[in-house]
């Protein structure tokens, strides 16, 4: 017997379709069912006897700035292909900036990639200062089409992380920012509402999984001259850094993976390309650190990357950073290379920041 389990939806349908007709067809009609049967049946045992099952798709909410550089569209673009690989659930996709234009343009690259609806939160109270701007995020907003018109049309972030949380089984949910950590202060500094009895810290640790901070460079970042996300709003980073209640993966790779050329050969439809064009210039491309933060999010370590566990992530009441070995913390886990697995990498998110809606996704590493 076929095994239908093992065929989509609508093969096993359509199998089922023409054992029902071949009941009463003619014997040349019935020869030619029985070998789509036999076709199907080797795909599916194909299917069966190629290795380890799909992966679970990965419960995630991203936290972006987007404002000041173009690689949090790149990462958003990214999550979206791994999305239509079915190696994420998106839950939400948050801004961590104060900029009333990056709320919006987050709903434009979403709506791109046809989920108008993902939710959208914001910071309401005290945050990361807006005098840098955005090269990008008002016209994206003004040019493509969506509902917000401007941060303000937004609810809290740390309302939303509550109630997306409380829905979430135990232990299931990984958060990754790529932006400021001022959301996931204001989160765990909350207290019980209408979505749970739990305080903010209390509902992170009974929910998330683990959480990925891109953020700091390593082994230090002591300059407060240069900017990154943990210095426009260091309280909150000083904050999550010492309260956060699960592991934290600390990652501050990228500086050396340049992408997004690619892009350049896509359609006028696509925002992600607009918002390099408009950031970029002339320049070719830019480094991935928000992408490689993304993708350890989803896929784990392997094939690209190894773990330092000793030391701690220490940061400086300015935002900067430095890895020390003394005291450890155990729930502070650096992300570090693999020899020589940059250049696949970088070819990796390039294919992955310029697929495009319906269809086909590269081939993505097993999550670890």
């Amino acid at each position: 017997m076929i095994p239908f389990r093992l065929l989509n939806d609508a093969s096993a349908a359509a199998l089922r379709r023409c054992l029902s007709a071949a009941r009463s067809a003619p014997a040349a009609a019935f020869v030619a069912v029985l070998v789509a049967v036999s076709v199907a049946g080797g795909i599916a045992g194909a299917a069966a006897s190629a290795g380890e099952p799909r992966p679970q798709p990965v419960k995630l909410i991203f936290d972006t700035d987007m404002d000041t550089d173009c690689d949090d569209a790149g990462a958003l673009a990214l999550l979206h292909a791994l999305a239509d690989a079915g190696r994420v659930e998106i839950l939400a996709t948050m801004v961590s900036s104060h900029y009333p234009y990056s709320a919006p343009c987050v709903e434009r690259i979403n709506r791109y990639f046809r989920r108008p609806d993902l939710a959208i939160g914001v910071p309401k109270g005290k945050g990361a200062p807006i005098d840098r701007g955005s090269r990008y995020a008002r016209p994206i907003a003004e040019k493509f089409p969506g509902q917000l018109k401007t941060n303000a049309d937004a609810p809290d972030a740390a309302q939303l992380y509550r109630k997306i949380l409380a829905a979430q089984a135990d232990g299931e949910t990984v958060i990754v920012t790529v932006g400021y950590l001022t959301n996931l202060r204001d989160l765990m500094a909350s207290g019980p509402d209408e979505h749970s009895p739990l305080s903010g810290r209390d509902l992170v640790r009974r929910k998330v999984k683990h959480y990925v901070c891109m953020g700091g460079r390593y082994p230090e970042h002591l300059d407060p001259g240069v900017f990154g996300n943990l210095k426009p709003d260091p309280e909150s980073a000083l904050a999550v850094a010492r309260d956060w209640p699960t592991t934290i993966y600390f990652c501050g790779l990228g500086d050396d993976v340049m992408t997004g050329e690619p892009l350049r050969s896509e359609g006028d439809d696509n925002p992600v390309r607009r918002i390099y064009e408009l950031y970029l210039g002339r320049q070719p491309a830019r480094p991935s650190w928000d992408q490689i933060a993304t993708l350890f999010a989803i896929v784990g370590p392997e094939p690209y990357w190894q773990l330092r566990r000793e030391g701690y992530n220490h940061i400086f009441p300015n935002g900067t950073n430095q890895w020390r070995a003394q005291p450890d913390d155990p729930r502070h886990v650096l992300i570090e290379w693999k020899p020589g697995a940059r250049d696949r990498c970088r070819a990796l998110i390039d294919r992955l920041m310029t697929h495009r809606p319906g269809k086909e996704v590269p081939p993505v590493p097993a999550t670890e």
